[in-house]
């Protein structure tokens, strides 16, 4: 591990992006088969720094790679918090999706309402998707329910309105577009059901409003 530290410390000072990234392939399960609580910490912290950088691509994407492999959600979100994605964020490279895809593997329970907002409010579909989508890996968690009950107020309130004289505008046909099967899907993945489609899920909630322990399917 010590090692590993120096490799990890030299290409950061060479600002070598291929050395850097390989030397963060060997944290993870370095990090895994040791008790060195101090050494676990550098290593966490070294991957931590790694995600923060906009020229170092290679290296940051192993980074990612390894908070993923480390299996430990408190570690990982410590982390993916720093680099967590603005609801007013541009995203042309897609690492802010990136991003919000490794916080919905890792799941943990303190990424809840940080998600819900970028589902909420994000400026750009694909980070509203990416979040919702991350919200329906949470199925084990005491706080599901609430989880159900906020992605589909969200939902329903984004839903392009339009009345017998007015259409709804063309951008927020297009961003329901893209989230419209992202929110049936993370539903479906949260409760453990196959409904898919979203008026059907709306259904269901408004329907199940006292019993929504009801929908999950363990």
């Amino acid at each position: 591990m010590k090692a590993v530290l120096a490799e990890i410390q030299t290409a950061k000072a060479a600002k070598d992006d291929g050395a850097l990234a390989l030397a963060i392939n060997k944290v993870a399960p370095l990090y895994k088969g040791t008790q060195d609580a101090a050494l676990k910490g550098q290593l966490a912290s070294e991957l931590g720094h790694a995600l923060k950088s906009d020229k170092l691509f290679e290296s940051r994407k192993a980074a990612l790679k390894a908070l993923l492999e480390i299996e430990d959600p408190k570690v990982g979100w410590k982390s993916l918090q720093a680099v967590y994605p603005e609801k007013d964020a541009e995203d042309p490279e897609k690492w802010g999706v990136e991003i919000l895809k490794a916080v919905g593997a890792l799941h943990p329970d303190a990424a809840i309402n940080p998600l819900l907002e970028t589902f909420q409010k994000a400026k750009l579909a694909e980070l509203s998707a990416a979040a919702v989508t991350a919200l329906g890996n949470y199925h084990g968690s005491k706080q599901r329910v609430t989880v159900l009950e906020e992605i589909v107020k969200g939902a329903k309130l984004q839903v392009p309105s339009k009345s017998s004289t007015k259409n709804a505008s063309p951008e927020t046909t297009a961003r329901w577009n893209v989230l419209e099967p992202a929110i049936g899907k993370a539903l479906d993945t949260l409760t453990g059901q196959t409904v898919g489609n979203v008026t059907t899920w709306f259904t269901k909630v408004d329907e199940a409003k006292k019993n929504l322990k009801s929908l999950f399917k363990d």
